[in-house]
């Protein structure tokens, strides 16, 4: 009975456990199955890293939203201002997301055992239509970290969308920018999560508050302005804030896009640690990287803990091919690695020739 209550707490903590994208922007056919507590994405520049992380933050921030608005707007209907203003598409015209040598954009998911499926062709505009099964209600949120620092520009970005409602600044910076307003305090945090807090606040010596409607860091008992923080002290240390107010508990889905930016190797590490200990909390995540301390390091905890890590590696060929690994199970050969093998040989060389 045990091992079955173990179990079922396991399957309740992956809220996403399946993706399938057809004629989706560079992808002919993208399918995820078994998704993990945390799921890392690798590749070159321009093989959809963040189009996935993107895709999956607007289906569970949708269904999110949906929960909340559900009397006053249709899932279809967020559903479509969310693929809209996170994909930021040329003359607002939905059609233009799908792959140019395809006809129709076919999406399936399954969240939270739920399924959720949707597909338009390159001539819808604003409104997505057709949508499989009416989207549930379901007790989850979704946060994006962007891989660029916003908080020196929060007060530009909020003026510039809210005003403006124009591309510039895709929605999941807007959407993060209002959980982060949130100024209410969870008085006392579950165990794990008060446990990560504190490492966090140990990492950077500090964490950001809020004073007279702006935010400031404080270290050692100093208050510092944000232009005198360093940029990934800036971007990571924003993970205290959200644990604080609530929004990063048990349930939620975080992505972040190259979380090892602006960082120094050995924080870089120090990360992944907490970042584990969120994913044991309850917390799936997903993040995209080009780091080899992110991917070795993961690999590392992955063998220690005997905890399952999803590695999607996407290669350029005539289509983007993605394949997917379990890294508890050892590292296979991807390109950050063979770059790292080659920096050695190189070295190796040229102590030979010297």
């Amino acid at each position: 009975m045990l091992l079955k209550q173990e179990r079922r707490l396991k399957v309740i903590q992956i809220m996403f456990k399946y993706l399938l994208a057809k004629n989706f922007g560079i992808f002919k056919r993208l399918e995820c199955q078994e998704h993990q507590k945390i799921n890392i994405i690798i590749g070159e520049n321009d093989t959809g890293k963040s189009y996935i992380l993107k895709l999956l933050y607007t289906i569970a921030k949708s269904v999110e939203e949906y929960t909340k608005l559900s009397d006053e707007k249709s899932w279809e209907q967020i559903l479509s201002d969310k693929m809209l203003f996170i994909f930021q598409p040329s003359k607002l015209n939905l059609g233009r997301i799908v792959r140019r040598s395809g006809n129709t954009l076919h999406v399936k998911a399954l969240l939270q055992g739920d399924k959720y499926s949707f597909s338009f062709g390159k001539g819808a505009k604003y409104s997505i239509t057709e949508c499989g099964e009416a989207a549930k209600k379901l007790d989850l949120n979704a946060l994006y970290i962007p891989s660029k620092e916003f908080l020196t520009a929060l007060d530009n970005i909020e003026t510039f969308y809210k005003q403006l409602r124009a591309f510039g600044f895709d929605q999941t910076y807007q959407d993060l920018i209002e959980v982060l307003a949130v100024r209410a305090s969870i008085k006392k945090l579950d165990k794990p999560l008060e446990d990560v807090l504190n490492s966090l606040q140990n990492l950077f010596q500090g964490e950001l508050s809020v004073e007279e409607k702006r935010f400031i860091f404080k270290c050692c008992g100093e208050k510092y302005e944000l232009s005198q923080v360093a940029e990934g002290i800036k971007r990571i240390s924003l993970l205290t804030t959200l644990i604080r107010n609530g929004a990063i508990k048990k349930g939620t889905i975080l992505f972040i896009d190259e979380p090892e930016t602006s960082l120094h190797p050995r924080t870089i590490i120090a990360l992944c640690e907490i970042l584990f200990a969120l994913s044991q909390a309850g917390v799936q995540i997903y993040m995209a990287t080009h780091s080899y301390f992110v991917l070795k390091k993961f690999e590392l905890i992955a063998r220690k803990h005997q905890e399952s890590i999803q590695l999607c590696c996407l290669e350029k060929a005539e289509d983007i091919n993605a394949k997917f690994y379990d890294i508890r199970e050892g590292m296979r050969d991807n390109l950050i690695i063979d770059t790292s093998i080659k920096l050695y040989e190189e070295d190796v060389r040229l102590d030979i020739e010297a």
